[in-house]
């Protein structure tokens, strides 16, 4: 049995009253990914850290993603080769202090003609990315590094992606990105890395407004939504990193318009359509950017392979209602399907083959556009003191899932600047998180199984390593300890019951959407059945002492979860 000590973290504890009663340098409001690199990298740098998230960490609008790590191939059209090296950098960065969660993934574009669609243009392209990305792999691992961009023949291209219109078909390009293969636990990593650090966390406590003294914002106002208590949590400085609900339901200076626009982004989770290739193909909408230098006149749909399935999109609307309201119905859900087999037939996707949606927010481009909305491209990070005159408050108004990293270290160097003791730099580029092992993580999946208990079989250690990383080894000591707990969560599961009770008793899983979506990739995958959710509330109930109507509660939830993702929750 392995030693469990690479667990290398204590529990997560929520502890209300220990964050009222604590004076922080900073509060952190919003535990998606921006926020959770806020906090980790504010506590790394010696502050005294709180960080508070309204649902569960990142669960918000960083849930809602392609898992796709983007290293920038896009911005070529713009010719904004800053933003594209600075992609570069932090998918560099993933891959080396997350290397359990993420990792390389090769895309294929098919290419017709001579135009932007062309060999030659795609060649180009392909050349430039490896010129301007040449330092792409330093400090890689053998198994994380991204390899160069290629062309391959029609043969070739239709031997991976066999329902390629042929009609023109000239070969196809194939680049490298990063897929993260679990955002939420992505996430989480960095929390427990965070309050190892020394910060203290809270999910499910909403921020209801700023306590001010004067000029100047001295903490907030927060109501535990699961026990209804309201606290005030003070702090030298507030910094903002909400996303979407910025500006909403708190006092909000002048400089953030309390409703701004967004976009609704949807992603389709379904059965695998590419076993392990991404493809870009265009969608048949009008699209024009007014910041591209090159306009194709059309934007690409994704398919990324993805845990055995595949997700596909992404595909915008215009939102304008509240954050915490936003959803898709079942004819949406129709319609999206419709428009990506009319760009590509071969896959002749049906309602029943959608396992699962996401579905978020991102902030929309300002201006006239032709077509398809826009999604904003640069995040702004404001200091009220110099915007309003009004001291102690940084708000981070992110775009970019990959770069959150970065954007979180330049909003704490702001912070830092606020508080009059001297602060050392930013460690969040060189440290692996929670987790991540020292080497390749193959090595450790070959360690992990050569010394794996009897009872364990090659896809359970193969699906722990993946998710837990170098914390694998604790849960299998709680399954070991408690042999009810080696189950898996229903027949043919390669989740067992150690991982429910793990996130309950280490991972401040407090409800059963936490557990269902954020710690385990159970309701991805379509609804599991009224067994087996029921089985996870009972032991969920079990080791957070809820009784029947509460139990009864949460399983209401999760079937609510599903309809407002434009599905079904009907039993198996």
């Amino acid at each position: 049995m392995p030693d469990p000590a690479p667990d290398h973290a204590p529990p997560l504890q929520r502890d209300p009253d220990r964050l009222a009663s604590t004076r922080f340098d900073v509060v952190v409001v919003g535990g998606g990914i921006y926020g959770v690199w806020a906090a980790l990298d504010a506590a790394q740098r010696g502050m005294k850290v709180a960080l508070l998230e309204q649902n569960d960490f990142g669960s918000g609008a960083s849930a809602n993603s392609q898992r796709v790590v983007h290293g920038g191939l896009r911005y070529l059209q713009h010719g904004d080769l800053k933003r594209m090296r600075e992609s570069i950098r932090e998918r560099s960065t993933l891959l080396r202090v997350a290397g359990h969660l993420v990792e390389p993934m090769p895309f294929l574009v098919p290419t017709y003609g001579l135009g932007l669609r062309g060999r030659p243009a795609m060649f180009a392209a392909m050349k430039l990315n490896d010129l301007v990305s040449a330092d792409r792999n330093r400090h890689l691992s053998t198994m994380r590094r991204i390899p160069k961009g290629r062309l391959i023949g029609i043969d070739q291209a239709l031997e991976v992606v066999p329902g390629l219109d042929q009609a023109g078909l000239t070969g196809a390009a194939v680049f490298h990105d990063a897929q993260v293969n679990n955002s939420e636990r992505l996430a989480l990593a960095v929390v427990r890395s965070a309050a190892k650090a020394g910060a203290q966390a809270a999910n499910h406590m909403r921020v209801t407004g700023l306590l001010r003294d004067g000029n100047r914002v001295t903490g907030v106002t927060a109501e535990d939504r699961l026990t209804g208590k309201t606290l005030e949590i003070t702090a030298k400085v507030t910094l903002g990193c909400a996303g979407p609900w910025t500006g909403r339901g708190v006092t909000t200076p002048s400089s953030i318009p309390k409703r701004y626009d967004n976009l609704r982004a949807v992603a389709l989770v379904t059965r695998d359509l590419f076993e392990g290739m991404g493809l870009a193909v265009p969608s048949r909408k009008v699209h024009k950017d007014k910041k591209e230098l090159i306009s194709k006149g059309f934007r690409n749909l994704f398919v990324t392979s993805w845990n055995g399935l595949s997700v596909v999109g992404t595909f915008y609307t215009d939102y304008t209602g509240d954050p915490d309201d936003v959803s898709v119905s079942p004819d949406e859900v129709r319609g999206f399907i419709d428009e990506f087999n009319q760009t590509y037939p071969a896959a002749e996707l049906a309602y029943e083959d959608v396992r699962f949606t996401f579905v978020g927010l991102q902030p929309k481009a300002p201006g006239n556009t032709v077509g398809e909305p826009v999604a904003e491209k640069c995040y702004r990070l404001i200091d009220h003191a110099k915007d309003d005159e009004i001291e102690g408050l940084v708000t981070v108004l992110g775009v970019k899932w990959t770069t959150a990293r970065g954007v979180a270290q330049e909003a704490v160097s702001l912070v830092s600047g606020k508080l009059a003791k001297s602060s050392p730099p930013c460690l969040t580029a060189v440290t692996r998180i929670h987790g991540a092992p020292k080497g390749d993580p193959g090595d450790q999946v070959a360690e992990a199984f050569y010394a794996r208990p009897g009872w364990a079989n090659e896809p359970l250690i193969v699906d722990l390593c993946a998710l837990y990383g170098t914390s694998y080894a604790a849960v299998l000591a709680l399954a070991e300890a408690e042999p009810k707990l080696r189950e898996p969560v229903q027949p043919g599961s390669r989740t067992i019951l150690a991982q429910i009770a793990y996130a309950a008793r280490s991972e401040m899983a407090m409800t059963l959407l936490d557990v269902l979506f954020h710690r385990t990739d159970i309701g991805f995958r379509g609804y599991p059945g009224d067994a087996c959710v029921k089985r996870c509330a009972e032991l969920l109930a079990q080791e957070l002492g809820w009784d029947d109507a509460h139990t009864q509660s949460q399983l209401d939830l999760v079937r609510l979860a599903y309809q407002r993702r434009g599905l079904a929750a009907d039993d198996r």
